[in-house]
């Protein structure tokens, strides 16, 4: 059941050029593919998300010191995944990126096993060189739009701030209707540059037990909360002619994205639905 909020975006069919080019789901792969490549020694950088502000400090996760830097990214996996009891699951994140998320899921939500799936290779290879000593979580190469894994295969699907790259969301949700148990959950969040949260979308995948809601305050005041650290990660990593590149997929204050988030042309959500029994 879809949840209103007042921070849903505006309709509107205008769009940051430099946003609509990232969006291109071919450039953004490769770029993708790029940065992996450049920065596979940047161990201690393992998430690529826009943060997530919990509305009270009491909710706020308790994490390892080793996590603290990172932590408003953390929360929006902990936020997402926390939709369910993972304990004991089998649990699949698509777009695993860095492996920052998926090793979140696997140390703090205690599933059984836990397998990251990202399209680009050398995203891959950091993740299995990064996380080798952690039992029960594995990373592979594979496409959303055809999942290379058994029907009925996990308990749960994780998906963050990925499908927004793909080139046919309804497709992509088929694929993990199909991968899921009966009775498994979609555990879900992404940007929308429309007032449309996606619960028709899932139930025409064949979801049930939909719930939506908008997020984009929290994922504001994350952004807000964290952009001293953002800007300081790219002016040490990233030569002077990317960085203004950079601050897209980073969303620091007077970005584009951040713009669009605070005037509302871009919105944020968190969702899950269920595979029926």
């Amino acid at each position: 059941m879809a949840t209103g909020n007042p921070a849903a975006p505006r309709s509107t069919n205008r769009l940051n050029p430099i946003y609509a080019l990232w969006s291109v789901g071919a450039v953004r792969a490769g770029l993708y593919e790029l940065l992996a490549y450049w920065h596979r020694g940047a161990s201690d950088w393992r998430f690529m998300n826009f943060g997530y502000a919990f509305d009270a400090e009491a909710d706020n996760p308790p994490l390892s010191q080793e996590d603290e830097a990172e932590r408003y990214c953390a929360q929006l996996y902990h936020a997402v995944a926390s939709q369910a009891d993972l304990t004991g699951k089998q649990v699949l994140e698509v777009g695993s990126g860095r492996g920052g998320g998926a090793s979140h899921i696997h140390r703090y939500l205690k599933p059984a096993g836990t397998i990251g799936l990202d399209i680009t290779r050398n995203a891959v290879a950091f993740c299995e060189r990064v996380y080798a000593d952690v039992p029960g979580l594995s990373f592979q190469q594979g496409d959303a739009m055809a999942l290379p894994f058994a029907d009925e295969h996990f308990d749960a699907v994780v998906n963050v701030e990925s499908s927004h790259c793909y080139p046919d969301k309804g497709g992509f949700f088929t694929e993990v209707m199909r991968v899921l148990k009966p009775g498994g959950r979609f555990l879900y969040a992404d940007m929308a540059r429309s007032q449309q949260l996606p619960d028709e979308e899932l139930e025409a995948a064949g979801f049930t037990d939909i719930r939506s809601r908008w997020i984009t305050a929290n994922v504001v005041r994350a952004l807000e909360a964290d952009h001293q650290r953002r800007l300081d990660e790219i002016n040490r990593r990233f030569p002077f002619g990317s960085r203004k590149l950079a601050t897209l997929w980073a969303g620091t204050k007077g970005s584009s994205v951040f713009r669009d988030f605070t005037s509302g042309r871009i919105g944020y959500f968190i969702a899950q639905a269920g595979r029926p029994e």
